[in-house]
């Protein structure tokens, strides 16, 4: 969600997560983490890549634009169907604002735009701790192009120390304040959910109010962890982006505290997991042609 701190993942920096809090019926309070960390270091943004093309990407990759305004990124899984993170649509709802636009490279091209017929998002996701971030639109019209490629859902569950790529119009500067005109993309390794959870526990330094924020931090099943500190991450206006292993989409940009931080590790939220939430959502919005 672009507009709180603590979604660092919404560029494109590469970077995940784990199971964190001590209570996993306590989430956090993102307001109240916003307002605590004001520091810039506290955004998002793709750090550590270089500029590429949706060509060589392979031509997957979806802008997504509401009310003509860029707002996430996406994957392009079928003419029809792209998936996004569920948390790009938080006061987002009128659908028909929505526009796909895919096989652009810089963020001012015209590609190819499709409008958004229909949005699922699971049942299970809350706004709290990003649980089951994932979203599936289905287009009024095929996208088809030679520009366009489509990637398959993730098949096996990768190992730490893996690297994925990760793409998109994030920011690279922690004083930049709008997603950039150039596509960028970084590779990041998956990070062992033990390393990642350490990454996340308070420390006794903490000012108060971080402190206790820290401990409702809850990092579920649904997601993973990947980056690495300092140096490659995802960042502000990557959200709904796709993490890449070998055509495969295999995590979606999520949140994460900064952009490419010293400390925390980006989260993305996990395809195996929601897996079968994308393919019966699919099903069902392929059904209704």
């Amino acid at each position: 969600m672009q507009r709180l701190l603590l979604y660092c993942l919404l560029a494109v920096t590469l970077t995940s997560t784990d199971v964190l809090a001590q209570d996993l019926n306590e989430t956090i309070d993102v307001k109240k983490l916003a307002e605590v960390v004001k520091s810039p270091a506290f955004q998002t943004r793709v750090v550590g890549g270089e500029v590429t093309t949706n060509g060589k990407l392979g031509g997957y990759l979806i802008a997504l634009r509401y009310e003509l305004n860029f707002i996430c990124g996406g994957t392009l899984l079928h003419d029809l169907i792209v998936l996004t993170a569920a948390h790009c649509f938080l006061g987002r709802m009128k659908i028909r604002d929505w526009l796909a636009v895919g096989g652009v490279s810089k963020l001012n091209d015209r590609g190819i735009q499709r409008e958004v017929k229909e949005v699922i998002k699971s049942a299970q996701f809350r706004e709290e701790d990003m649980n089951m971030d994932v979203a599936i639109l289905r287009l009024k019209r095929p996208m088809r192009g030679k520009s366009l490629g489509k990637l398959i859902l993730c098949k096996n569950h990768l190992e730490p120390g893996t690297e994925l790529r990760v793409s998109g119009w994030g920011l690279t500067d922690i004083y930049e304040s709008g997603p950039q005109k150039l596509l960028r993309t970084v590779t990041v390794p998956i990070v062992d959910k033990n390393t990642c959870r350490a990454s996340y526990r308070p420390k006794d330094w903490e000012s108060h109010k971080l402190f206790d924020i820290l401990l409702k931090v809850n990092l579920t099943d649904s997601m993973f962890c990947a980056g690495v500190l300092g140096k490659r991450d995802a960042c502000t206006f990557d959200s709904g982006g796709p993490l890449v292993y070998r055509n495969q989409v295999c995590g979606i940009v999520s949140f994460g505290i900064g952009c490419a931080s010293r400390r925390y590790y980006g989260v993305y939220t996990d395809i195996m997991y929601v897996k079968p939430f994308i393919e019966q959502s699919i099903k069902v919005l392929l059904a209704k042609r």
